[in-house]
């Protein structure tokens, strides 16, 4: 039954006095932890002698999934990032492009390394990084491009392979969202240079804290095992050119706890049915919302396989709705639908305008934080990236289980429309005193 026919959708607002469309609980009917998980976290604990062969054998079957000739685990995503900015040549002088509509982890390893972060604006409708603004800031000094998967959902990866084609430009993959996304058949993480995951306790696979890097580029891997691996250097390098560095390399501990790489080896191994359920209540809102003017989910391009899906995303288009944003999530939320009508999606659009990218003062701090180069850090002002503040300001995040109730998914869908429809009552609420 389509939204126009739902009853809900034409009642009186819940923020105004009526009921609330949602009424059920989410329902929520998928396991995060099964016996599979169980068995072989026990199995790793049984075994302490050889605990960790499970790092191993976890890139192993990393590899085998994206289909890249190495996958090197780390202790979380973020030392995932750094490693392949390192990699990259990131340093004094040097840029690395980005897109605001990500988490700074995406961002900060750029000055972890000295270098600049350049930020790009995004897409309107899938949210990622837009190839013509990234190739409006390619500079001699752009050494790398990073591409997030906003929220599962793969960036144009045939312009962006495109854009780095015939240069020295490492295209980085941020596929902390992502997992399991396809880009015209072919898994991410295996498009780019590299491909970089978190296995974050909220990631579908997970090690609570973990993450894994991808890459079939022998030099780059030699350098991100290096950097982060020691005692395991001399065993892992694949070329000749860091060969005599030492087993510790350059000292950095990223090594991944190998009872999270056995809790994420069966996590891998769910994740197929994961992205299968989570896939099928997301297509069924997107259906449902598709006629509701003013609210547009993310879309993707024809070429891409969302998964993972870590989030479901909405915009809400406050011109087309005749009401203000804040009155827009006050209404969501009354209704039950599952945002949060604060900050709806985080510092996700604003981090170029974020004080640490900016001008905050680093000066007394150590590190290449106090002795970053003078343009390592590009002052921005609202309005620098436009599509990205939009988004930051209008996009809500829903509550993404991964096996609802149907019920909860038409609810929520008919709360969404409701609010669709009073646009211009929810504009005098927004004016009324008090």
């Amino acid at each position: 039954m389509g939204i126009a026919a739902t009853e809900g959708a034409a009642s009186r607002l819940a923020i105004d006095g009526g009921p609330p469309a949602v009424t059920v609980p989410v329902g929520e009917r998928w396991e995060s932890v099964t016996e599979l998980e169980r068995s072989h976290v026990s199995a790793a604990l049984d075994d302490l002698e050889s605990v960790y062969d499970q790092i191993e054998l976890f890139e192993g079957e990393f590899r085998e999934v994206v289909g890249s000739r190495h996958a090197l685990a780390v202790c979380n995503g973020t030392a995932a990032l750094h490693s392949a900015i390192f990699a990259a040549g990131a340093r004094r002088g040097a840029e690395v492009i980005v897109p605001s509509v990500t988490w700074h982890a995406t961002i900060t390893p750029i000055l972890h390394c000295g270098a600049t972060p350049v930020f790009c604006d995004v897409d309107p409708n899938t949210f990622c990084a837009d190839p013509e603004d990234v190739a409006r800031k390619l500079t001699e000094r752009t050494c790398a491009i990073v591409v997030t998967h906003v929220y599962g959902n793969p960036a144009d990866m045939d312009a962006f392979r495109a854009l780095v084609r015939g240069t020295d430009i490492t295209l980085i993959e941020d596929c902390s969202h992502a997992h399991g996304a396809l880009w015209d058949g072919r898994p991410v993480g295996s498009l780019g240079h590299i491909g970089c995951f978190s296995l974050q306790n909220s990631k579908p696979v997970s090690g609570v804290e973990a993450g894994v890097i991808t890459t079939s580029d022998d030099a780059l891997y030699d350098r991100m095992v290096a950097l982060g691996h020691y005692s395991r250097v001399e065993d892992l390098l694949v070329t000749d050119a860091l060969r005599g560095i030492g087993a510790m390399g350059l000292g950095v501990k990223y090594r991944a706890n190998p009872l999270a790489m056995a809790l994420a080896r069966a996590r891998l191994r769910r994740l197929p049915e994961l992205n299968r359920r989570r896939a099928r209540w997301f297509d069924r809102l997107d259906e449902l919302l598709d006629p509701v003017e003013g609210f547009y989910p993310q879309e993707a391009y024809p070429k891409a396989t969302r998964g993972g899906l870590l989030l479901y995303a909405v915009r809400a288009e406050p011109e087309d709705l005749d009401a203000p944003i804040e009155a827009i999530g006050a209404a969501l939320v009354a209704e039950g639908v599952a945002v949060r009508a604060e900050r709806p999606s985080g510092d996700y659009g604003a981090m170029h305008l974020q004080p640490l990218f900016n001008e905050f003062p680093l000066e007394r701090l150590g590190g290449p934080w106090g002795d970053l180069p003078s343009d390592a850090r590009r002052p921005l002002h609202a309005g620098s990236l436009p599509v990205s503040e939009r988004l930051n300001r209008t996009c809500f995040w829903l509550t993404t289980p991964v096996d609802p109730d149907p019920v909860w998914v038409e609810q929520t869908a008919a709360g969404i429309a409701k609010v669709a429809a009073a646009g211009p009552r929810l504009r005098e609420l927004a004016r009324a005193p008090g």
